[in-house]
């Protein structure tokens, strides 16, 4: 039936076209909700249900999406995939409503669409239909996940799930600077479509390093991000450290001290006994003086 309808009303008083309106933007809608695409039309003169007929078919394969004539829906050549969730408004056709409602909207509904009615004349109108999720909280996780020290290099990776379309990455540190120019950024789709992002950025860990991921949807203007610091473990000594550190100081200190102590005494002996050598030195010089002054008796 619509294989015979749609041309004759293409065919029928070409020239006397219905004024359709349609939105000139985009229409976005939510993954898993409803959405309307509006089609209105204006026509002179009064007209009954039954000489309303409206098609709506994707633009692009010509595929049926919705009939409606001889004041019935009209759905046996109905695209696969569209199957018990597209209606009209049929109370309010007869004034000039002929939008479609399609129900639990997925990623494959995403795409053109064509709206045809005629009331005695005919006109057609195409509206773009954008599909549109929002990405869970991202996760970053680290590689090393541990013994990090600053000068080491660092890869963060930044995952988020469930979302549509291919959302913007974008990695800065603490202070704002961006450093997009160091990510891999990949996208995997699941079964419905949905994306999960991925996101590496390879780093030179710094002390106190920060790093924010963001991922922005372009759809929906809507922002998810994560902030994370990574520091090094030898900034600061762990407990155990901390004490053999201690220890070790005190012992060295003792060392020295004990060293110390012992050269003193070394060396004041040596004085001691050099000051007694130079006595004894001395003492026998005065004594080989006095031997040489005394007269031989003869």
């Amino acid at each position: 039936m619509l294989a015979l309808l749609l041309p004759a009303m293409l065919a029928v008083h070409a020239m006397a076209k219905l004024e359709l309106q349609v939105p000139d933007q985009p229409v976005v809608a939510l993954h898993g909700n409803d959405v309307t695409l509006n089609c209105s039309f204006n026509q002179t003169g009064s007209f009954n249900l039954s000489d309303v007929s409206v098609f709506w078919q994707l633009t692009d394969t010509k595929r049926s999406v919705h009939g409606f004539s001889m004041e019935r829906d009209q759905v046996i050549e109905q695209a696969e995939g569209y199957t018990n969730r597209t209606s009209l408004f049929p109370a309010e056709l007869t004034m000039g409503n002929a939008s479609l409602l399609l129900q639990r909207v997925v990623v494959a509904d995403e795409g053109s669409y064509t709206c045809f009615v005629r009331v005695q004349e005919y006109n057609s109108a195409a509206l773009l239909l954008l599909v549109a999720a929002p990405y869970s909280k991202p996760e970053v996780t680290l590689e090393p996940e541990s013994n990090l020290r600053p000068g080491d290099e660092l890869a963060l990776t930044c995952v988020a799930y469930g979302g549509y379309p291919k959302a913007n990455v974008i990695w800065q540190d603490g202070s704002g600077r961006n450093l997009t120019d160091n990510i891999t950024t990949s996208v995997v789709a699941n079964e419905q479509g949905l994306f999960t992002m991925t996101s590496v950025l390879t780093v030179v860990l710094e002390p106190n390093s920060s790093f924010n991921c963001r991922l922005i949807n372009p759809l929906l203007s809507e922002e998810r991000s994560i902030y994370v610091t990574v520091t090094g473990q030898n900034i600061a000594f762990p407990p155990v450290a901390l004490w053999v550190t201690v220890g070790l100081a005190v012992c060295l200190l003792g060392l020295l001290i004990a060293l110390a102590a012992v050269c003193r005494r070394k060396i004041k002996e040596s004085c001691e006994e050099a000051r007694r050598e130079a006595e004894e030195a001395k003492e026998l010089e005065e004594e080989e003086s006095k031997t040489a002054m005394t007269p031989l008796k003869s």
